[in-house]
């Protein structure tokens, strides 16, 4: 639940921090006040849609901060795989700026839209006579329904759910050995066609940086001929004969052995003209292999193409290539092998498939029943309201087969006697919403998880007993769910435990909302301005209102 909200430049307000506690929490105050601003602030806090026009007019930035409590465990567990710390308090909050910059951080930690979202979807909901609270989408029923039914469908999906699952395991087991037969055939014929394709290029590991190189070889064999013959020139000309000279200069020194200096420097002369008249035959060898063939740099080019070809299709390398051929042959071998696995696997399929049809019809015999007493209930509540010719049912078609079974639920409505059912979002006013949305949270008692609940204005035009019961019925949900309440009914806000005034003045030629939680004689003070709607109120008002909140006899 939230137990404080602080807004700062956010509409009328400059700087505010509101005090909530448990239970029901009633905001008061004159029309245009500021109390949907508040509504807006928390809503804007919770993931709605940002909105700079809510930025106080002269400022740059608006930020709002809720503290809550008491976080239910599957929020924590989303903040732990967010690995976002949190115990039993986590703070969130929420800038914007007049660029369109905006913050967003839980406990410190910045985190994005659809994750705010995710996580306060399971804290508030906000019901307004506009706000659907699930109701209103289809999408939803299923899960509301459920969520009514409780402990003995969840176990019923739990066994639809785990069947499911088996016979997508079996089925994909179909698939990897080839499915139908049909199926089996086009894959191995596919296997095929690729061993044999790559089987028939003949490649070789290292074959492929050969050629290349060969390839760059032959392209420039004109020039490696003709540098090759003027280096062997230099080498071996008559006239400056490098091998030649080298050969007298060491002789020359041989016979002055016996000096150890000289004789090093003759050891490196032999040496030198070794080496060099090695590098001659191997220059002289090149040069005498050295032909441009078109032919062969046609054939190497028609090598590596067929090679960049297969590259394409099955691996970066020869190596890679090679492993896919591998594979390839691998699974023809286990199709090949198959055919009684298969046929085990076909055989399952078939069980599991009438397990799952079978417990998918329990599963939907369950919901029906409980739909009954859903439906029940809900019209019983919305007598309650005043509401006495209604009639709710839950509509039930069938759905493909899924891990929550194979029903189609849809909440049916008609809110005269007389009148066909139609579907809910098409024909319940404003005012009928209003009060299906307190039939259904009453209904709901104890079963759903968010730990707050927003009431937007939801008595509006209603008086008298209806607004009695409508009183009660918050004061129900309040034992369960914490409530911040909208409202200018004066017996609806008699019934809560914490009051807040959203007050509006003019400061020095600007205007700035305030609240402040009100105690004892104030409280009594603000239900007789309800009663008798405006600022002065009489000593009857006092006293009516004094009697409303228990407070006098």
């Amino acid at each position: 639940m939230i137990t404080s909200l602080t807004l700062s430049n956010f509409a009328l307000f400059k700087k505010q921090t509101i005090e909530f506690s448990g239970g029901f929490n009633c905001l008061l105050g004159q029309s245009g006040a500021g109390k949907s601003i508040i509504i807006d602030a928390l809503s804007f806090l919770l993931g709605a849609k940002s909105d700079k026009t809510f930025i106080r007019t002269g400022e740059k930035t608006m930020r709002v901060e809720g503290v809550f409590e008491g976080i239910s465990s599957e929020c924590k567990d989303l903040l732990t795989d967010w690995e976002i710390d949190c115990d039993d308090e986590i703070v969130i909050s929420r800038t914007l700026s007049d660029d369109g910059k905006s913050s967003l951080k839980v406990n410190g930690f910045s985190v994005t839209a659809k994750m705010l979202q995710m996580l306060t979807l399971k804290m508030a909901d906000f019901c307004g006579q506009h706000d659907s609270v699930g109701l209103l989408n289809v999408a939803n029923h299923l899960s509301l329904l459920d969520k009514f039914a409780g402990k003995e469908v969840e176990q019923q999906k739990s066994k639809v759910a785990s069947l499911f699952e088996m016979l997508k395991k079996v089925r994909a087991e179909i698939s990897s050995l080839g499915g139908s037969d049909a199926e089996r055939a086009r894959q191995k014929d596919l296997l095929k066609f690729q061993i044999d394709e790559i089987e028939n290029a003949h490649l070789e590991l290292s074959e492929e940086e050969t050629l290349k190189e060969r390839f760059d070889f032959i392209s420039s064999s004109e020039k490696i001929f003709e540098s090759v013959g003027e280096a062997l020139e230099k080498l071996t000309n008559q006239r400056e004969n490098v091998t030649s000279n080298l050969y007298e200069a060491k002789n020359i020194l041989s016979g002055l052995s016996k000096f150890h200096d000289i004789d090093e420097c003759r050891e490196r002369l032999e040496n030198a003209y070794y080496e060099i008249k090695d590098v001659a035959d191997v220059l002289e060898t090149i040069k005498q292999n050295t032909d441009f063939d078109p032919r062969e740099l046609e054939r190497i080019d028609a090598r590596l193409d067929l090679i960049k070809g297969l590259s394409k299709k099955y691996g970066r390398t020869i190596e890679d290539i090679l492993a896919f051929q591998e594979d390839c042959q691998k699974r023809l071998d286990d199709l090949e092998k198959s055919e009684e696995t298969l046929s085990k696997l076909q055989v399952e399929e078939d069980k599991v498939s009438k397990e799952l049809a079978l417990e998918c019809e329990n599963l939907t015999n369950l919901r029906k029943k409980y739909a009954v007493d859903f439906s029940e209930k809900i019209m019983q509540q919305l007598a309650d309201l005043e509401m006495k010719g209604t009639k709710f049912v839950v509509e039930f078609s069938a759905a493909e087969c899924s891990a929550k079974g194979a029903d189609g639920v849809k909440f049916m409505f008609s809110a005269n006697q007389g009148q066909d059912l139609k579907d809910l979002h098409k024909t319940a006013s404003g005012g009928e919403l209003s009060r299906l949305l307190l039939a259904f949270k009453n209904v709901m008692l104890g079963k759903e998880l968010v730990q707050t609940v927003v009431f937007d204005e939801i008595d509006a035009g209603i008086s008298g007993i209806t607004a009695g019961k409508v009183a009660e019925k918050l004061v129900n949900i309040s034992k369960f769910t914490q409530i911040v309440c909208i409202t200018h009914t004066p017996v609806v806000a008699s019934k809560a435990n914490n009051f807040v005034l959203i007050e509006k003045n003019v400061v020095d030629g600007q205007t700035i909302s305030t609240a402040k939680n009100l105690a004892g004689e104030e409280i009594v003070l603000e239900i007789a301005r309800l009663i008798d709607g405006g600022k002065d109120v009489s000593t009857t008002a006092i006293k009516h209102a004094g009697q409303l909140i228990g407070k006098l006899s």
